[in-house]
């Protein structure tokens, strides 16, 4: 299965989705396929517009008392896995426009159905959603 980056779309957005049973702006969608590099649970969003923008972030250490493994009675973690877990918080900085050129593929199981669509983008502009055959 691996990593994947996640996918929205804002409410507003003015384009023709294939009939998939559900409101697709509901929901979060999986892609491998808008980085150039392996997915690493990035944010993406399909703005009202039609852009495509990623989610700037910069990271925060926790402090060990305040991480979810953390022990209080012997002041230590059960193993060195659980002491990693949690130990950086994610800060959202903002949303930068992907001016994407291309198509990418996104999908979702659905009501125990998968559902694949492409998204086409034509300088910076979404034009076509098409399920991906």
């Amino acid at each position: 299965m691996g990593m994947f980056d996640r996918l929205t779309f804002e409410d507003g957005l003015e384009i023709e989705f294939p009939d998939i049973g559900t409101d697709p702006l509901e929901i979060t969608w999986q892609t491998k396929s808008i980085a150039r590099h392996q997915p690493m649970l990035d944010n993406y969003k399909i703005t009202a517009e039609g852009h495509l923008v990623k989610e700037e972030v910069d990271y925060e250490y926790v402090p060990e008392e305040d991480r979810r493994y953390y022990d209080e009675e012997t002041e230590e973690f059960e193993s060195p896995i659980m002491e990693l877990a949690g130990s950086r918080k994610k800060i959202h900085q903002g949303w930068s426009d992907m001016v994407y050129h291309g198509i990418f593929e996104f999908h979702k199981t659905i009501d125990g159905h998968y559902v694949s669509l492409e998204a086409k983008f034509t300088d910076g502009q979404l034009v076509d959603i098409t399920p991906n055959d």
